[in-house]
């Protein structure tokens, strides 16, 4: 739209059969979502920690972002020595960062 010319509106119609085809697609992308990390253990985490990893994944943030804000995301070492594994409670880095859903549509 410019100033100098009056908005256009179309108006686009869609056939049954292509509403069901975008609706299964959509179905299809929302089952290949991986499920959003909660406090609730499971069989291979059992203690319901993140990785550096997902929680770059599911903040949207570079994974070495999640180790220089280690401290601030309420990071558990894991291991003695000069570098241990970190893990992280996905409702302590939520109270940090908010919703991973928030951050994605910020995105």
């Amino acid at each position: 739209m410019t100033p100098d010319r009056p908005q256009e509106i179309t108006v686009v119609r869609l056939a049954d059969e292509t509403i069901e085809q975008l609706a299964d697609r959509v179905a299809d992308l929302l089952a290949d979502r991986p499920t959003p990390p909660s406090a609730s253990p499971s069989s291979s985490n059992p203690a319901g920690l993140l990785s550096a990893a997902q929680v770059s994944t599911w903040w949207g943030v570079e994974r070495g972002w999640v180790y220089q804000h280690a401290d601030q995301l309420g990071a558990i070492r894991l291991g003695a020595g000069r570098r241990p594994r970190l893990r992280f409670d996905p409702d302590r880095v939520r109270r940090a960062m908010g919703d991973p859903d928030d951050t994605r549509r910020k995105r």
